[in-house]
């Protein structure tokens, strides 16, 4: 099943200037479960990953947000139960002037 969600706290923790630099279309994304957010437990974390020295040394993973809290409930419920999800940019907008990024990365699991 594929579905697209749109990532929350873009705005914050200076991931906007993470996202204007390194977010590409198409480019990988990997979720990370966090039980133990104080503000929701279902909390789905959104980080994009970036080849360091063109993959050279490595990956680093640059947290953008987090999935809208609307959407993590039913989507944590299956990542707890061992589905597999994996997501990519879908598109993002972050023109000069506007407060936050929107980013929407498409779902697959």
């Amino acid at each position: 099943m594929s579905t697209s969600a749109v990532i929350a706290g873009t705005g914050f923790e200076g991931r906007d200037e993470v996202i204007k630099k390194h977010c590409k279309n198409g480019l990988k994304v990997i979720l990370g479960r966090e039980p133990n957010n104080k503000y929701d437990e279902n909390a789905i974390a959104v980080f994009i990953v970036i080849p360091r020295l063109f993959g050279l040394l490595g990956i680093s993973k640059k947290k953008i947000g987090y999935i809208k809290r609307s959407r993590a409930k039913p989507l944590s419920k299956k990542i707890d139960s061992g589905v597999a999800v994996s997501a990519r940019v879908k598109s993002f907008y972050a023109p000069e002037g506007r407060e936050y990024p929107r980013v929407t990365i498409e779902l697959n699991y």
